[in-house]
Parts: structure tokens; C-alpha cells; sequence
């Protein structure tokens, strides 16, 4: 059972990659799939407003699994996630399996 402060960033993380979910199906359709288009870091932090330039292509890698998510380098969280991918542009973190039910319940693809 996660506690208040990790059920409360995995929800606020689910809440960010809604947005890169439509902004994904809203351009998917006019931009190649390597084309880099502007996404939202989808850190934990409820005021982030920071974006991350990523192709679909490397969007849908990240997407294929619910617990990951992609941020800004430095947005990681550690107590409640582990970076598991390091880019140039972005960092790629797993949550930590305490709160899997809760990304995996908000993710729209399922």
C-alpha cells in the first residue's frame, strides 16, 4: 500500500501524460514519427509547466508500459520512482511497484 505523498505523484503524473496522450493523437496524424513535437514533462511536481521535444516514436517506446513516464532531467523523484533510461533530451522513470495499480488504473490506453 503506497502512502498519501506516492498515491498523490502517481496521480499527478497519470494527470500530465493525459495531456501527451491527446497532444500524441492530436498530431500523430500530421507529423512523421520521427518528427519532434512538444510534449509535457510528466514529473510528479502538480506546477511543472516544463516541455520535452520527442517524437512519437520515442513517446509510443516510453508508452508501451503504463509505469513509465518521461520527465525533464533533474524532475525524477527517487524516493518514489527509479530512472531507468537516460536520453539526452529526457529521463525515463519506472514508479515503484507500490503504486503500479494507480498509473495502470489512470492509463487511458487500458
Amino acid at each position: 500500500m503506497p502512502d498519501e505523498r506516492a498515491a498523490r505523484l502517481a496521480t499527478n503524473e497519470a494527470r500530465f501524460r493525459e495531456i501527451n496522450e491527446r497532444v500524441e493523437r492530436d498530431l500523430e496524424p500530421i507529423v512523421s514519427q520521427d518528427e519532434r513535437v512538444p510534449f509535457v514533462c510528466e514529473c510528479g511536481r502538480r506546477t511543472c509547466t516544463d516541455g520535452i521535444a520527442l517524437s512519437v516514436a520515442e513517446y509510443e517506446v516510453v508508452r508501451k508500459d503504463a509505469t513509465r513516464f518521461i520527465v525533464v532531467a533533474g524532475h525524477e523523484i527517487v524516493d518514489v520512482e527509479d530512472v531507468v533510461e537516460r536520453h539526452d533530451r529526457y529521463v525515463v522513470v519506472q514508479k515503484h511497484p507500490e503504486t503500479w495499480h494507480i498509473v495502470e488504473k489512470a492509463d487511458p490506453r487500458r
